[in-house]
């Protein structure tokens, strides 16, 4: 599977064609075509073990799939938020939130630790690397999303709520400026108040959202259009879940009828059906052993 970084004004942030993937059997993913535009709000939906983490980890990049292409816009930053807070997370908040920076970021919480215990040479040598690397702005970053957030950069993350931790993990993916946010189940863990914070931040967020939820009021608030997975196949529905939901009954009726129609035809034209059909078969068949 190739991934690829093109520059085009006109093209969409990331592309997903004719992507497969599997995990040591049948296709979980199979020829997928997606495309994630400049701010819009898609939310995936599908039974559990569809697949839909792991769509999320072939946009990101952690997963390569067997087969296809995804391509990503130039210059555009892709983070993900897992579902899960992961278990060796320690620190203070700030350690956390610039810890999303890589090495600068771990620069910078080292000098804050310095600056608290007043270690003047090892203060003054990080101090000259993260001047180097023009590195205040970044620090200023940190100490913004901070504060927009309502995090204490002093805490322990050990020692936060499950909300709490969660909040810092939205932090340090946000502290990248990402153009696509990726969400795994993130009311999970949340009342209702951290909830409805989330609700309100991530709908004043400048990028796009790709999440997944079981939370259906969340769904309905952020949602401006439906990704469905269904047997390894996408089905895209422009729009927010209600009209998800209606297309989609839309859908189903029709296949209903076209079935019922087809059972109360007459014996004959079943026969010349299946017949057709058998026919269609030996050609391909015949053509096959060319």
């Amino acid at each position: 599977m190739q991934r690829t970084n093109h520059y085009n004004e006109r093209m969409s942030l990331v592309q997903l064609q004719r992507v497969d993937f599997s995990v040591g059997g049948p296709l979980l993913l199979e020829r997928v075509d997606l495309s994630i535009e400049a701010n819009e709000r898609v939310c995936i939906v599908g039974r559990n073990g569809e697949g839909k983490s792991t769509l999320l980890k072939l946009i990101s990049g952690e997963l390569r799939a067997d087969d296809g292409e995804v391509r990503v816009q130039n210059g555009v930053v892709i983070t993900r938020l897992a579902q899960e807070v992961p278990q060796d997370t320690a620190g203070s908040v700030f350690d956390v939130v610039a810890e999303g920076l890589g090495d600068l970021g771990r620069l910078l919480a080292r000098y804050h630790h310095l600056l608290a215990i007043g270690d003047l040479d090892a203060l003054a040598d990080a101090q000259a690397k993260i001047e180097a690397q023009r590195g205040w702005d970044v620090n200023c970053r940190v100490e913004e999303v901070l504060t927009k957030l309502g995090l204490p950069g002093d805490m322990h993350f050990s020692a936060l709520s499950g909300g709490m931790k969660r909040r810092v993990l939205l932090a340090r993916a946000l502290v990248r400026k990402p153009d696509i946010l990726l969400l795994d189940e993130p009311t999970n863990h949340l009342d209702i108040e951290a909830i409805r914070w989330l609700e309100g931040f991530l709908k004043q967020f400048a990028g796009s959202l790709v999440f997944i939820t079981h939370d259906r009021v969340f769904l309905r608030a952020l949602a401006t259009r439906i990704v469905e997975i269904d047997r390894g196949a996408l089905t895209d529905w422009p729009g927010d879940y209600d009209n998800y939901l209606r297309r989609r009954e839309e859908r189903l009726h029709a296949e209903s009828q076209a079935n019922a129609l087809f059972e109360r035809s007459s014996p004959k034209k079943k026969y010349g059906f299946a017949k057709a059909s058998r026919r269609g078969a030996r050609a391909t068949k015949v053509g096959c052993a060319h």
